[in-house]
């Protein structure tokens, strides 16, 4: 696998927007599972609430720790195509 990310320069991890995909489908399958599992009732209400505030909170603070906000750009980085000299 290893040989196969150096000779195409894949990155070690997703990139930052499948994260975001992952997390922004993960969070309603999750409500949907809970609702579904559980009958109708106050306590459903709760646990869902603090279920989803959880998933939501834990899954943002994982996309804005993620190291590609952090990194700067490369050494040799594209000029935006606006800037045509």
């Amino acid at each position: 696998m290893t040989q196969l990310r150096e000779d195409y320069d894949l990155p070690e991890r997703p990139p930052l927007p499948f994260r975001q995909a992952i997390v922004m489908f993960a969070v309603p399958l999750l409500a949907l599972v809970l609702w579904l599992v559980l009958p109708d009732s106050p306590i459903t209400v709760a646990l869902l609430a603090i279920a989803l505030l959880a998933a939501v909170f834990t899954g943002v603070g994982l996309v804005l720790r993620s190291r590609e906000l952090d990194e700067k750009p490369g050494r040799n980085p594209v000029p935006p195509p606006s800037v045509d000299t």
